[in-house]
């Protein structure tokens, strides 16, 4: 056989026991896509509020790595209003998970997990206010005497529906940030914060409304779980973060990153010595999994 001709042959060999190799390999080895995870970025720097959901979010899909594979975050718009960002989620083209308050129709629309991440905590609500109206509650003593009141509100919250749909005085706002400037000038009386939003909410606000302080006496507790929610598009996504979250319940991940995040808030909140004025949430699903009582923060303990 001539020279040129061996080494064609010796080359065509190779190149097939290499297609070969890498085919069987392909075979026993498949490669595992990306999961891509489209969450929002916050709606001014001063909001602190989507930090402990992202991180529960990251650690839920660093403990499902070995079984869905490696993933992916990316920030890829500020937080729209919240119908805007359900009809995002449901297609998931710029969002396709989102932690928040639960609402009935997101829990119809999208794929809820239905663990609460905040543990129940923003239930829990301390009230900011104008220093000069102070007095008016210092004769609180129930709900009903609350109800008087006017109350501060974004007008497409779940607080907001459910406050109005129990008889609560509200003074609707159009923009996170701008309720703030409405307490300064007193367009309203109380602006009610999750135990886990007022500090961080305070503090860096408390030089720009020097007149804002925290109500020190009184609680309205509002059922409130917060869940992720996922689009129905990404159903893999689902299942990966569902299982990353019970992962987490049951190693006790879940509760050491919540006393990492809110247990000095909670312990400034000093529950025991504040009067609380309970009041039934009227638009809670019945899948609602107050029988796990593991799930939820119980302040007397």
């Amino acid at each position: 056989m001539p020279r040129i001709s061996y080494i064609n042959f010796i080359k065509r060999k190779l190149i097939f026991f290499v297609c070969v190799f890498g085919v069987v390999l392909f075979a026993t080895f498949p490669a595992r896509s990306v999961d891509v995870v489209k969450i929002v970025k916050p709606r001014s720097e001063l909001d602190q509020r989507r930090i402990y959901p992202d991180k529960v979010l990251e650690a839920a899909l660093m403990k499902t790595v070995k079984e869905f594979g490696p993933y992916t975050i990316k920030r890829t718009v500020p937080e729209p209003a919240r119908k805007r960002l359900l009809r995002d989620l449901i297609t998931g083209s710029l969002v396709n998970v989102h932690s928040t308050a639960t609402r009935l129709e997101w829990e119809r629309e999208s794929s809820p997990i239905l663990i609460p991440i905040r543990k129940g905590l923003l239930g829990y609500r301390l009230f900011l206010v104008n220093r000069q109206d102070l007095s008016k509650f210092a004769a609180v003593r129930s709900a009903a005497d609350l109800k008087a009141l006017r109350v501060g509100l974004h007008a497409q919250w779940s607080t907001t529906k459910a406050l109005k749909k129990i008889g609560f005085t509200v003074v609707g706002g159009s923009s996170y940030e701008g309720l703030f400037a409405m307490l300064n000038y007193q367009r309203f009386d109380y602006f009610p914060r999750g135990i886990n939003e007022i500090y961080p909410e305070f503090e860096s606000r408390r030089a720009k409304f020097p007149n804002m302080v925290i109500e020190p006496k009184l609680t309205l507790l509002l059922p409130l779980p917060t869940y992720m929610f996922v689009s129905p598009s990404t159903p893999r996504l689902f299942n990966r973060i569902k299982a990353g979250l019970e992962i987490m319940v049951e190693d006790g991940s879940l509760d050491r990153l919540f006393q990492e995040f809110h247990g000095e808030f909670i312990r400034r909140a000093d529950l025991k010595n504040r009067l609380i004025l309970k009041v039934d949430n009227p638009f809670l699903s019945t899948q609602t999994p107050f029988a796990q009582k593991n799930l939820w923060l119980h302040p007397g303990n």
